[in-house]
């Protein structure tokens, strides 16, 4: 006899990653707001190519912007992939289409997608929070530029870490839908 019996018997999806989203949250506006009490009362928050600012705010400015961005896109993402289950069928552009879309497949389709959402949204804490990272670096007393490099390879990342998102999306919808 088996723990559990998967035929006859629905798993629930694992919880994780909205446990991690969640506690994702106050971590980052938390390392916001405690980096920048190291910050100057006028911050450079933009850099040209060389790396040289070219546009400031105040410390308190920057704070609330940088935790707008940060948790507005990351509560943007899961609130799309939410919300996707109120779209039109057709809007649901995975492969093997006609079969996810059919009433029987389409809300695991769905749930598939808001699950990885938080993924998405805590990936992009991450990376706000890395940028952050560097503006502050940037506005050190020492500091005269920003990174460009360490920014262009943490952006890279970022990137990788999306691409990644969307192959296993893409790698699910290709097989068939579970029975």
């Amino acid at each position: 006899m088996t723990l559990f019996n998967i035929k006859k018997r629905r798993l629930k999806p694992s919880r994780f990653p909205l446990y991690v989203w969640l506690g994702a949250l106050p971590f980052f506006t938390a390392h916001i707001w405690l980096t920048s009490l190291e910050l100057p009362a006028r911050v450079a928050t933009h850099f040209n190519a060389a790396g040289e600012p070219d546009g400031w705010m105040t410390r308190d400015n920057h704070v609330a912007s940088l935790i707008a961005l940060g948790l507005g896109m990351s509560a943007f993402i899961v609130g799309l992939c939410y919300a996707m289950r109120w779209f039109p069928k057709a809007r649901l552009s995975v492969p093997n289409q006609a079969l996810w879309q059919k009433p029987a497949h389409r809300p695991a389709a769905l749930a598939f997608i808001f699950y990885h959402a938080f993924w998405l949204g805590t990936w992009a804490l991450v990376f706000i929070a890395a940028v952050n990272h560097f503006i502050v670096a940037a506005n050190r007393p020492e500091a005269a530029t920003l990174a460009n490099r360490g920014l262009l390879i943490t952006a890279g990342l970022f990137t990788a870490g999306i691409l990644a998102w969307i192959f296993i999306l893409v790698r699910f919808f290709q097989k068939a839908p579970p029975r």
